[in-house]
């Protein structure tokens, strides 16, 4: 039921400095297109079905009140202060089913449908939906998860056929983990792992972050998160941007 989808990347810069900056390491980005509604546009970078998305506003007065969406929400907030990455959401293909699972667990949700116009001018429609958060407490925003109205492997082949899944220059690469910054790694991995019932991963130490981390296994992207053991990297990450995602490690090592 349950894949990771993207890996959302905040903004201030033109989109065609992160493209550039890409194809430096090697990899196949490519221009999505433009959220009209939501005053905002985008830049992505495929691992297979897994993708980074850089997103940017581009009508600012739009972007301001598009209150309905609490991504564009968080973005408006966040720029230009911390760019970044800033969310992620995780793939569903029962996305009522799932809106009534976590109604039923005592959780607020919001369901609403979303689209973006291609750089060719065709329409991409999907659903999204959202948990309540209480914005700006510094802790971590919940993913928020979309279903794409069609199987994956159909998605993938349309995706392959119009180059937005290409090869990547650095060769056939996916998505290892996302490392999630958060206060305490045992009761964020445990909690994630209860909502979504997919099984925990092995702990272990990151000496570079100086940090406890605790694996959630998923599929498309393992979700690895962090807290500070000591002072170091972790602990200052967590004082200047709160609980949130902070770096996507590819399987050739790569970090973005």
């Amino acid at each position: 039921m349950f894949a990771f989808d993207h890996l959302v990347y905040f903004t201030g810069r033109q989109l065609e400095v992160h493209m550039e900056e890409l194809k430096s390491q090697s990899l196949h980005p490519v221009l999505g297109g433009s959220h009209e509604s939501w005053g905002t546009h985008n830049a992505l970078c495929y691992f297979g079905l897994s993708y980074v998305e850089y997103l940017a506003v581009k009508e600012e007065k739009v972007a301001q009140q598009a209150t309905e969406n609490p991504l564009i929400g968080q973005l408006v907030r966040d720029l230009p202060h911390q760019p970044g990455p800033g969310q992620f959401a995780i793939r569903t293909d029962r996305i009522e089913e799932v809106k009534k699972q976590f109604e039923e667990q005592g959780l607020k949700t919001h369901l609403f449908p979303g689209s973006r116009k291609r750089e060719d001018g065709s329409l991409l429609e999907w659903k999204l939906l959202f948990l309540q958060h209480e914005a700006g407490d510094g802790t971590l925003v919940p993913p928020f998860f979309i279903d794409w109205l069609k199987p994956d492997e159909v998605r993938e082949k349309e995706l392959r056929k119009s180059g937005m899944i290409g090869n990547h220059p650095a060769g056939e690469l996916t998505m290892e983990h996302l490392k999630i910054i958060v206060e305490n790694s045992k009761a964020s991995s445990s909690l994630w792992q209860e909502r979504l019932n997919q099984p925990v991963g092995e702990s272990y130490y990151d000496s570079d972050l100086k940090a406890d981390c605790c694996v959630l296994q998923l599929k498309g992207c393992e979700l690895h998160f962090c807290s500070p053991a000591s002072a170091g990297s972790a602990q200052r990450l967590l004082e200047e941007r709160g609980e949130r995602p902070c770096q996507l490690v590819l399987s050739n090592g790569l970090a973005i």
